[in-house]
C-alpha cells in the first residue's frame, strides 16, 4: 500500500458525527464510497471491533449509506472515547495492511484474530 493509498482510506474513514446524547453516538463516513473494494469484504468486523470497548453495548453498521450506531453505557464509555477508539482500530489496520502489502494470499480468519489480538493491546486502561 502507498501513502497515496493510505491517504484515501484514512480519508474514508474520517467519521462524523450526526447525532450524540449520552448513551447513544450516532457517526457516519460522508467519504465512504472512496473505500477501495479490497476494504469492503471486512466491513463486517466493525461490529466486532467496535464492541471491544468496555461499554458499548451494541453497534449498527449501514454500510449502505457509511453510518454507524452505537449504543453505550454512560459512565463506561463515551462519544470521545469511542471516537478514539474508531482512529486505534483505523490505525491497526492500515499497520497490518502494510505488512501484508504483496503477500499472496492472507487467511481471513487468521488475520481476523491477528487484529483483535493487536486491538485488546491497545484498548483504554480501566480507570
Amino acid at each position: 500500500m502507498n501513502s497515496l493509498e493510505e491517504g484515501v482510506i484514512r480519508r474514508s474513514l474520517k467519521p462524523r458525527v450526526d447525532c450524540d446524547i449520552p448513551g447513544r453516538l450516532r457517526f457516519s463516513f460522508p467519504r465512504h464510497a472512496l473505500l477501495p473494494e479490497a476494504a469492503k469484504p471486512y466491513l463486517h468486523y466493525v461490529e466486532d471491533v467496535l464492541k471491544l470497548l468496555p461499554g458499548v453495548r451494541e453497534v449498527r453498521l449501514n454500510p449502505r449509506i457509511g453510518s454507524i450506531l452505537v449504543l453505550y453505557t454512560p459512565g463506561e464509555a463515551g462519544s470521545r472515547q469511542i471516537l478514539r477508539w474508531v482512529g486505534i482500530v483505523v490505525d491497526t489496520g492500515l499497520e497490518i495492511a502494510r505488512e501484508l502489502d504483496g503477500a499472496e494470499a492472507v487467511d481471513e480468519h487468521a488475520l481476523a484474530a491477528r487484529v483483535r489480538r493487536e486491538l485488546v493491546l491497545r484498548l483504554p486502561q480501566t480507570r
